[in-house]
């Protein structure tokens, strides 16, 4: 399962539902999540090491050098393939 998170409201998002075979795909405002030291992506990452952030949404944001590295960044053509390959998908807003 896909689970893309594009919002920066943390609250919203139910970690339980995300498994170790999962990716998450962080984008728009949910950029904002993947950022370093925050303890929600920490817990997020326990769950799955397959993390992923658009480069797009975080130079937008000026919000690059602040990117934690467990997070690979892709650009969309890579985010087009990874929801093509893990379906179903959830979207967290």
């Amino acid at each position: 399962m896909l689970h893309t998170i594009s919002t920066a409201n943390q609250s919203t998002i139910n970690i339980q539902l995300i498994s170790q075979q999962d990716a998450v795909l962080f984008w728009q405002n949910g950029v904002i999540i993947a950022l370093q030291d925050n303890p929600l992506l920490n817990e997020i990452i326990k769950k799955t090491a397959h993390c992923y952030i658009i480069d797009n949404d975080i130079q937008a944001r000026g919000l690059m050098p602040f990117i934690d590295p467990r997070v690979k960044i892709i650009n969309m053509q890579q985010a087009v393939e990874l929801t093509a390959i893990n379906y179903p998908q959830m979207n967290w807003q």
